[in-house]
C-alpha cells in the first residue's frame, strides 16, 4: 500500500515538472510568434513606407525645376512640408524638406559674398514614419535626391540667408531649431543646424525687414528677432535680404540653470528665515532700446519668496544679475553671492540675501581681494574720530554675509573705517555715510 502511495507521489510531481516545463516552453514559443509577428507586421510598414516616399520623390521629379519647392521653404512654392497618407490601414506621416545647395566646386562656396549664384541645385530629402503596434519609432525611411536645372545656375530673385549658433563659450550648438517667418514672402520653415552650428539658405525671396528668426532647444535658453512695434530699437531687428546679397546673423544660446533664493534676517538675528520678501531680479542681456533711448532688459522680473523664505527659478539663462530689494521695513545686510552676481550655463547657484531691520542711516561695507572674491574674517570696526562706534567680523562663504559686514543706525556723517585680515594689509580710510550707504574696500595682500 505505501509504495502504490509512492508510486503515485512520483506520478504527481513528474506531472508537475512537465506542466511547468510545458509552461515556460509555451511562454517561450509564444513570446518567439509576436516577435515574428512585430517583425513581419514592422517590415510590411517599411515596405509600404519606402514606396510612398519613391512616390514622393518621383512626383517631385517629374515637376519643371522651379516648381520643386515647399509651401513656406526657401525657396517657397506648393509641396506641402507635411502630408498624411493612409495606407493598409496605417497612417503615414510625410515630411518634405527643398533646399537650395551652394556647390563648392565653383570654388565658392558656404555663404561667400563673391558668389552671388548661391543656388546650384536642389536637395531633396523626404522622411516617413507611421503609427500604430509596428510604429516606426525614431527609425523611419528617409530618401534624398539632387535636383539641377537644366542649363547654368541662374538668378533666382533672391538673396542669401546664413545663420550661425553658438555657446556662451563662442562654440558651435548643433541640433538647434531655427525657424524662419517671412511675412508676407510665404516663408515658414523650421531647420536644426549640423556640426557647424550654421545654416545657409540660397534663395532666399527678397524682403524689407520680414524674416522673423527663432532659435530654441531644449534644455537651452531661446533667442529671436525682435519688430519695431515690439522694441521701439530692436538689438536683432528682423532680417532683410536684398537680391544677389549675402545677409548674415548670429545667435548666442546655451544650457539653462537653476537659481535657489533665500531670503533671511540679520547675523544680530542668526539669519533666520525671513518670508514673503519682494526683490527684482534684473539680467544685464538687453533686446534693444525703448523709444527714449532706455534699454529694454530680455529678462527684468519682480518676486517674492515664499512662507519659508525660499524661491527656486527654474529653465534660468545664463547672465550677470542685479537684485534690488524693495521692502522700505528693512535694509539690505549682505548677499552671497555678492550682487550682482554671475549665473553660468547648466549649473545650481544659491543666492542668499540678509535683511536687518530699517535704520535711517547705515553702512554696509563689502571687502574683497584684487580679484573682487570676498574675505571671509575680516575684523572691522567704525570710528567717530577717534571712539570706537562699532565693530563686527565679515561673514563666512556659507553665511548670507560672506565676505560683508553690516553697521546698522548710525548718523549722517564721516566715519573711520578699520580693517585687518590675516594675510593683507591692514586698511584705514574715512567713510561718508547718508542713509542706506554701501563701501566696496579691496584689501592688499
Amino acid at each position: 500500500m505505501s509504495a502504490r502511495r509512492v508510486n503515485k507521489g512520483e506520478i504527481y510531481i513528474g506531472l508537475i515538472i512537465a506542466l511547468a516545463i510545458l509552461v515556460i516552453l509555451s511562454q517561450a514559443i509564444m513570446s518567439l510568434v509576436f516577435s515574428a509577428y512585430d517583425l513581419l507586421n514592422f517590415t510590411q510598414a517599411r515596405t509600404t513606407a519606402k514606396h510612398i516616399a519613391s512616390e514622393q520623390i518621383e512626383l517631385i521629379r517629374n515637376l519643371p525645376y522651379d516648381d520643386v519647392a515647399t509651401v513656406g521653404g526657401i525657396p517657397p512654392g506648393n509641396i506641402p512640408q507635411t502630408q498624411d497618407v493612409v495606407r493598409n490601414g496605417l497612417n503615414y506621416q510625410v515630411d518634405t524638406s527643398i533646399v537650395y545647395v551652394d556647390d563648392p566646386f565653383d570654388g565658392t562656396q558656404g555663404g561667400n559674398p563673391d558668389d552671388i549664384l548661391a543656388t546650384d541645385y536642389k536637395l531633396v530629402r523626404v522622411e516617413v514614419s507611421w503609427e500604430g503596434l509596428a510604429a516606426s519609432r525614431g527609425n523611419p525611411v528617409v530618401l534624398v535626391t539632387n535636383l539641377s536645372p537644366k542649363g547654368v545656375e541662374t538668378v533666382t530673385g533672391g538673396g542669401t540667408l546664413s545663420i550661425l549658433i553658438f555657446d556662451a563659450n563662442s562654440q558651435p550648438v548643433s541640433g538647434a531649431d531655427v525657424q524662419i517667418i517671412g511675412s508676407g514672402v510665404n516663408v515658414n520653415i523650421t531647420q536644426q543646424t549640423g556640426a557647424n552650428g550654421r545654416l545657409i539658405f540660397p534663395g532666399a525671396p527678397v524682403c524689407n525687414a520680414c524674416y522673423q528668426l527663432t532659435v530654441s532647444k531644449t534644455g537651452y535658453n531661446s533667442e529671436r528677432t525682435y519688430s519695431i512695434t515690439e522694441v521701439a530699437n530692436p538689438s536683432k531687428p528682423h532680417l532683410t535680404v536684398l537680391e544677389g546679397q549675402l545677409t548674415q546673423t548670429s545667435f548666442n544660446i546655451d544650457r539653462l540653470s537653476t537659481l535657489n533664493i533665500s531670503s533671511t534676517s540679520d547675523r544680530a538675528n542668526n539669519f533666520s528665515a525671513l518670508p514673503s520678501q519682494s526683490f527684482s531680479l534684473r539680467g544685464d542681456k538687453i533686446i534693444g532700446k525703448d523709444g527714449n533711448d532706455y534699454p529694454v532688459y530680455k529678462y527684468n522680473e519682480t518676486l517674492t519668496t515664499d512662507a519659508s523664505g525660499s524661491l527656486i527659478l527654474n529653465d534660468m539663462e545664463w547672465d550677470n544679475y542685479t537684485s534690488t530689494f524693495l521692502n522700505p521695513s528693512y535694509d539690505l545686510a549682505g548677499t552671497n553671492p555678492l550682487n550682482p552676481f554671475v549665473l553660468n550655463p547648466n549649473t545650481t547657484l544659491d543666492f542668499k540675501f540678509a535683511l536687518s531691520s530699517n535704520s535711517i542711516n547705515s553702512l554696509l561695507v563689502r571687502f574683497k581681494d584684487a580679484a573682487d572674491n570676498p574675505i571671509a574674517s575680516v575684523s572691522a570696526l567704525l570710528k567717530d574720530s577717534v571712539n570706537p562706534v562699532a565693530s563686527a567680523s565679515s561673514g563666512l562663504s556659507v553665511d548670507p554675509d560672506f565676505g560683508q559686514v553690516f553697521f546698522p543706525n548710525l548718523q549722517a556723517k564721516t566715519y573711520t573705517l578699520e580693517a585687518t585680515a590675516s594675510g593683507y594689509q591692514n586698511y584705514s580710510s574715512d567713510v561718508a555715510v547718508s542713509g542706506n550707504s554701501s563701501e566696496n574696500v579691496t584689501l592688499s595682500p
